[in-house]
């Protein structure tokens, strides 16, 4: 098996005696089936059956280990890390989503990663608990909440009802982190600990998230923040304490709903924040639907008679301390 699967991953440029092991490129070509040929399929399999029919059925840590079967596995697996094809796939490769940070701290320091070709995590259908706790730059720790200790990871689950992470996520000073198609529930009473989401000093995207049941916020960045930024489009911020607590934060929300929350749907304080999109809505909170001080000024993108907040328990909108809340031509 060793030389036959030299032979059909080197190329007509390759140096002759060169190790294929030592190799991170893999050649496409053709091959023609011929009938005559026994076990041609099985002795030299083309790379399209690898990449769209077998590679499919492993993941990251199979592969890995295979790379001592062959030099062709080795070739393969160069070929597939350095060009970040290979997810992390929690319930595969790494058993609970406690175990991706400590994987994704051995992958970086291998290869970069940036915000446009970031480390993707998988999590499948179902619930994922987080055991972890993570301690904040002020000496607090939170309890079922994983530290992310790299810039540009994107967590990726299979839907708003299908995927869910009981638990929460600190970042601190980490830039391009993502999260899509999943729904976040910190049940953790300790405190203020059970946030879906805390953050200080980083980049954060949402795609079609659900940060619900969470018992402090859904979203939480304390005022010791001067420089977060955050994206959502299309979440939900529902059932918590707070929607979205934040402090020193530039955010921009798009079409996101923010409802059912005990206290405000939004709560800032020295932050810049614009709603955008017909879809978006501030509805049935207990309190406030935006509650804003210390010069916080919320842009709602939509004409004024867009019914962006109301029925929230004590006033859609309520300013204080020089803070400001407009619509803009949009």
């Amino acid at each position: 098996m060793d030389n036959k699967s030299s032979t059909s991953s080197r190329s007509p440029g390759d140096v002759e005696g060169e190790p294929v092991a030592k190799k991170s490129r893999l050649v496409h070509r053709t091959i023609i089936y011929d009938e005559s040929v026994a076990n041609q399929w099985l002795d030299e399999p083309p790379l399209e059956v690898w990449d769209h029919h077998i590679i499919p059925l492993l993941g990251l840590r199979d592969l890995a280990l295979s790379r001592h079967v062959c030099t062709f596995f080795e070739a393969y697996w160069q070929d597939k890390f350095s060009n970040n094809v290979l997810p992390l796939r929690v319930g595969n490769d790494v058993a609970t989503i406690d175990g991706v940070m400590a994987v994704i701290e051995i992958l970086s320091s291998r290869r970069e990663y940036t915000k446009l070709n970031p480390i993707v995590v998988l999590l499948g259908k179902g619930n994922h608990q987080i055991t972890s706790s993570w301690t904040d730059p002020s000496g607090f720790e939170y309890t079922t909440t994983i530290a992310i200790t790299r810039d540009n990871i994107s967590f990726v689950g299979t839907g708003i009802d299908t995927t869910t992470i009981l638990g929460g996520f600190g970042i601190d000073n980490i830039e391009n982190i993502t999260f899509k198609q999943m729904t976040l529930k910190n049940t953790s009473d300790i405190s203020d600990s059970g946030n879906g989401i805390y953050m200080i000093n980083a980049t954060l995207e949402l795609f079609d998230v659900a940060l619900k049941g969470n018992i402090n916020a859904g979203i939480y960045v304390p005022e010791i923040s001067s420089e977060a930024i955050v994206v959502a489009t299309r979440c939900e911020f529902a059932n918590n304490r707070h929607g979205a607590l934040v402090s020193g934060t530039s955010a921009k929300f798009n079409n996101c709903l923010f409802y059912g929350n005990t206290n405000d749907g939004i709560q800032g304080r020295e932050c810049t924040i614009h709603l955008h999109g017909e879809a978006t809505a501030i509805h049935s909170n207990g309190e406030d639907g935006i509650w804003l001080a210390q010069s916080g000024k919320v842009i709602i993108h939509l004409p004024s008679h867009h019914n962006t907040t109301y029925n929230n328990g004590r006033r859609d909108r309520s300013t204080h301390s020089g803070s400001t809340i407009t619509n803009v031509p949009w």
